[in-house]
């Protein structure tokens, strides 16, 4: 007979509980906000590792089932790679310079 994992869904809602009260506390600390939107969007993955492993019942999954994950992981990767390009020329403004780009209208 297999072994069957139960898993203590109270205990893992209770940790994303707290991970949504971190990430909302986050913003109170003395970090600049390029450092805590980095640190929200980090709490923000191991939240979204933790649904998809307990609640969509990943970690009972084959090797092949998991593996078909990182498909969408690495598509968004990407994707928000393609970004980068576009909010740093945006912030720098055409003549490079930090902080001088202006509003057209």
């Amino acid at each position: 007979m297999a072994t069957e994992s139960h898993t203590n869904y109270t205990a893992v809602w209770a940790w994303l509980l707290v991970l949504l009260f971190v990430s909302v506390g986050a913003v109170y600390l003395p970090f600049s906000g390029a450092i805590t939107v980095a640190f929200i969007f980090l709490v923000a993955a191991v939240k979204a590792v933790m649904i998809a492993v307990y609640f969509m019942h990943l970690k009972d999954e084959t090797q092949l089932i998991r593996a078909l994950l990182w498909v969408p992981v690495a598509f968004f990767i990407i994707m928000t790679l393609a970004l980068v390009p576009d909010i740093v020329v945006d912030r720098l403004g055409d003549d490079g310079a930090a902080g001088t780009h202006t509003s057209a209208h």
